[in-house]
């Protein structure tokens, strides 16, 4: 009888210490996951709470981590429903989050299942669940009036889905894409060269954030045959151990833009290209643009004198909005406007792209009619100087997700975009979009050289050409050749006539006409200009 009480008591102590073991464990594990999540560090958390769902597959907390976890991967977001809707078996008002006694969920699950619905286009059980998140919040606090906007998102999504549009989209392929982000597609040379923005492996400094990922640089790739050549870092006066990403470049190809994050920071930088074609050490743009606030992306316009831009700054609507600022004669950026109440909204405005014929505006937001996430949208400019109702460009081209950094081609026969979609290779592609299906706008592309009559075959350099409507007087654009080949591109209204007056520091020109027809469609008229000198000082090499 001794033997089997010292054998109970033996095996009594030896299961308290395991117990004693294995809680030790757990809340090792629960803290590392906490941890791991709060540095966006969602795959490392995942293998933490693998291990607590072992011991407990039903504590409703570690559910409602997992989901949270692959709620925030791309492409794994719903495979998070299994465990959010286990997790809202239980919910309490008291959660807390940071402790490991936690059994329960917040009632904050509902919201994300909500979302995920949303996300597989099931806007009926995306809207039930939203309700049953709204019976928990406070009538008209901020979660509150959120929720019944993504009620209200959910409906306007019907609506833009059965009135959706015939269009192709394809993955832009595994030579730019990569199993890492790519994002803010710039192209030049007549979309012969790509500039781009990539997280992949091999950054420069090869170091990681604090959610695993590889800091962004800038690559460009080469069209040869049409296949793109294996994208390489774009310069090492560019790429650092901080992150960079590609923003717009100039219409000459001279002035690249560029985000860096100084240390938490978001500022706007310009390289210049040099004679030998490479990029300088990037310039932070003045403090009226690179402000104390985030500044993550701009568009310029063909003349260069104009920079639209994202930025969180107070004074604005909220989140990011877009602002306006002109330069000024000694090229300076003078003081920034907020676009306004057409284009801005209490939400996220970004990824601004000026067409360049100067009044077309494309931009990502999560404010006005979206289908979810970050929407497309195009506004053009009115006669008063203001900005007219931006209209969503629709789907499939806007999807449930995130669609941002739009870039157009000149001929506006193709599109280029950001997203993650179903034939994603694992983060953030890029896409192009064929638009030759889509209503085209009442313009026209004017393309070609211009030359010093007597001297056709040497281009004319630092020449600004201006353009004016005959019927208004009205500038509509400056513009600067390219100052290696001479060769411009504008993009102009259709059925009107136009007056080219060129000007130079060394010489005045004879102002020259045009007309541009009407077609029912957007056309290219290849029209080389040959301007003549009415004084006879002569332009100097």
């Amino acid at each position: 009888m001794y033997k089997i009480f010292t054998v109970i008591f033996i095996f009594l102590v030896l299961s308290s210490k395991a117990q004693i073991f294995f809680k030790i464990q757990s809340k090792n594990h629960f803290n590392q996951a906490r941890r791991a999540i709060l540095f966006n560090n969602y795959s490392k958390a995942i293998t933490h709470l693998q291990y607590l769902l072992k011991k407990d597959s039903t504590n409703a907390n570690y559910n409602y981590l997992m989901g949270l976890c692959y709620y925030n991967i791309p492409l794994k977001k719903t495979n998070a429903l299994p465990y959010f809707l286990k997790a809202s078996n239980n919910t309490s008002n008291n959660y807390k989050e940071l402790s490991f006694k936690e059994s329960n969920s917040p009632s904050k699950v509902y919201k994300y299942i909500g979302n995920i619905y949303h996300y597989i286009y099931d806007f009926d059980k995306a809207d039930n669940y939203f309700a049953k998140y709204l019976e928990y919040l406070t009538p008209f606090s901020s979660e509150y009036n959120e929720v019944k906007r993504l009620i209200e998102t959910s409906n306007y999504a019907k609506n833009l889905i059965n009135d959706s549009i015939e269009i192709s989209i394809e993955n832009l392929g595994g030579i730019i894409n990569s199993e890492y982000d790519e994002h803010s597609a710039i192209f030049i040379n007549n979309e012969e060269e790509i500039i781009f923005t990539s997280r992949r492996k091999g950054s420069t400094g090869g170091l990681l954030t604090d959610d695993g990922k590889y800091f962004e640089d800038i690559y460009i790739s080469k069209k040869i045959n049409e296949r793109w050549s294996n994208p390489e870092k774009i310069s090492q006066n560019i790429n650092s151990e901080r992150h960079e990403a590609s923003i717009c470049v100039s219409s000459d190809g001279q002035e690249l833009y560029i985000y860096i994050d100084d240390f938490g920071i978001g500022n706007i930088y310009v390289s210049y290209k040099n004679e030998n074609n490479n990029w300088s050490k990037p310039v932070k743009l003045e403090p009226q643009i690179s402000s104390s606030a985030n500044e993550t992306h701009a568009t310029i316009s063909t003349d260069k004198n104009m920079l639209i831009f994202s930025s969180d700054r107070t004074g604005g609507f909220g989140g990011k909005d877009l602002y306006v600022s002109h330069r000024l004669p000694n090229g300076d950026w003078g003081i920034p406007k907020n676009l306004g109440i057409n284009i801005n909204t209490p939400y996220d405005e970004e990824g601004p792209f000026l067409m360049p014929d100067g009044y077309t505006l494309y931009f990502s937001s999560k404010g006005h009619y979206t289908i979810g996430g970050y929407d497309l949208f195009v506004s053009e400019l009115q006669d008063d100087g203001t900005w007219g109702k931006p209209k969503n460009l629709g789907y499939p081209i806007n999807t449930t997700d995130d669609e941002v950094y739009y870039f157009v081609s000149t001929d506006e026969k193709r599109a280029y975009f950001s997203s993650i979609r179903d034939d994603s290779y694992g983060g953030k592609d890029i896409y192009i979009m064929n638009l030759l299906s889509l209503p085209e706008r009442n313009s026209a592309v004017i393309k070609g050289k211009i030359y010093l009559k007597g001297q056709e075959t040497q281009p004319v350099k630092d020449l600004i050409i201006k353009v004016y409507d005959n019927k208004t007087n009205k500038l509509m654009g400056q513009y600067k050749p390219n100052k290696e080949t001479g060769y411009y591109i504008m993009i102009l209204k259709q059925n009107r006539e136009y007056t080219i007056k060129c000007e130079h520091k060394d010489c005045e020109f004879e102002p020259t006409t045009f007309f541009v027809p009407q077609s029912s469609s957007l056309f290219e008229i290849e029209n080389p200009i040959i301007i003549e000198p009415i004084s006879k000082i002569e332009i100097k090499e």
